[in-house]
């Protein structure tokens, strides 16, 4: 990534933030389109392909409309089939019409994600490079999956949080965690940034409620979901986890213990570290990716704008990413790609690999080297301000917050 990186305050940086934003998903969706041949796969032709979804079928509604993702993706993917029905007499076809649908959704919430980003830039007084939306995953996995709109839950909820405006926070946590579970790691690190219990209950209680609105309709319509979805994860194999190498059997009950014990190893250090709010965050979630059985490739997404935030120079974020791209690019190679000793499967490992790295990397720029990692939290770190600073939830700050909002 070039070395020139640009105050947050500008406009300029608005601009480049959203334009790269804007540029990387258009490319995305060029390369995933039914009308370029051969394509980059996607998962959305795998969602069209089920007949439910090309049939306009509610997601949720009924045991043959199952979706193994939260209601918000639920919702994007019912939303790009109904608005793709209406245009489909324009554009050639339902299937055109719905995949020109989601790629519609996906290029508003890139621009989103990219004014988000300069936000949380903004009121953290920090630099930010806006080149980083232009690592390969963006490309590649931009117009594929919903975790671009989790990655835009996930900064919004920072973003909010930070300019203190924190039942907004609250709503867009419930939105991501509704989209991909992998946001519900944050609660627990935002929550130990309040003050007082009962800014923290009404935190939690916001969350619960957003995320509530989504999930409370299908518990009413069809509870049996649940059970469906739960059955559904319990029976899943490994995917693109780095352990698939040590246990080799895809659905081995211990590999996943193995990635429960260990993701709670990662996220009771993490929480317990002294350091900023964004790093704390992007260590949290590369935690999860880490320690979770199914790692797949897009979720990278969800870390790129936490990584421009943070301006990381290291350049292992390049192999993080070469790796995560070469994995969607040698699947079809392989008619068991998921299987130990295969190419997307030695990308995947050198891929967790780099990320492992990566965090390492970040928590040394806080501080934290290898050896104080390993350390008890009280023995050294360093402290979440600087001399003549307070916290966000300081009494100086509180004053100040309830001044603003008067």
């Amino acid at each position: 990534m070039p070395s020139s990186v640009s105050p947050p305050l500008g406009r300029k940086t608005l601009v480049e933030c959203v334009g790269v934003a804007l540029g990387a998903i258009v490319v995305s969706a060029y390369l995933h389109s039914p009308w370029l041949s051969p394509n980059i796969y996607s998962d959305i032709w795998s969602f069209w392909s089920r007949p439910w979804v090309a049939a306009g079928q509610v997601p949720y509604s009924s045991s043959s409309a199952f979706l193994e993702y939260p209601p918000v993706s639920g919702v994007l993917l019912y939303g790009s089939r109904v608005v793709g029905g209406i245009i489909a007499g324009v554009v050639g076809g339902l299937y055109a019409g719905y995949y020109i649908s989601f790629s519609a959704f996906s290029v508003a919430a890139a621009a989103v994600l990219g004014w988000s980003t300069w936000r949380l830039a903004k009121a953290l007084g920090v630099t930010l490079n806006p080149l980083y939306f232009l690592l390969p995953s963006m490309f590649v996995y931009g117009v594929y999956n919903f975790d671009l709109f989790d990655a835009l839950f996930i900064v919004l909820t920072l973003q909010l949080f930070v300019e203190r405006r924190r039942d907004l926070s609250a709503v867009a946590l419930g939105a991501a965690i509704a989209t991909k579970f992998v946001g519900a790691v944050l609660l627990p690190i935002l929550l130990m940034e309040l003050a007082g219990w009962k800014v923290r209950v009404r935190y939690l209680v916001v969350t619960a409620l957003c995320g509530a609105v989504f999930f409370v309709p299908i518990a009413i319509y069809n509870w049996g979901y649940f059970s469906q979805f739960l059955s559904f994860y319990s029976n899943w194999g490994l995917e693109d986890a780095w352990y698939i190498w040590i246990f080799i059997d895809q659905f081995s009950s211990a590999a996943k213990w193995f990635g429960i014990v260990l993701l709670a190893v990662l996220l009771l250090r993490i929480y317990t570290l002294k350091i900023r709010l964004v790093p704390k965050s992007f260590l949290a979630i590369g935690a999860y990716f880490l320690a979770t059985y199914i790692y797949a490739p897009q979720f990278n997404l969800t870390l790129i704008p936490l990584a421009a935030v943070l301006a990381v120079t290291t350049p292992v974020i390049y192999t993080w990413e070469l790796f995560n791209a070469l994995i969607i690019l040698t699947w079809f190679w392989y008619p068991n790609p998921t299987h130990a000793w295969t190419l997307p499967q030695a990308m995947a490992l050198l891929r967790s690999a780099s990320l492992a790295l990566l965090g390492m990397s970040v928590a040394a720029a806080e501080g934290h080297s290898v050896v104080k990692w390993l350390r008890h939290p009280s023995l050294g770190g360093p402290s979440l301000t600087t001399p003549g600073q307070t916290t966000l939830d300081s009494p100086t700050a509180s004053k100040k917050s309830t001044e603003d909002s008067a």
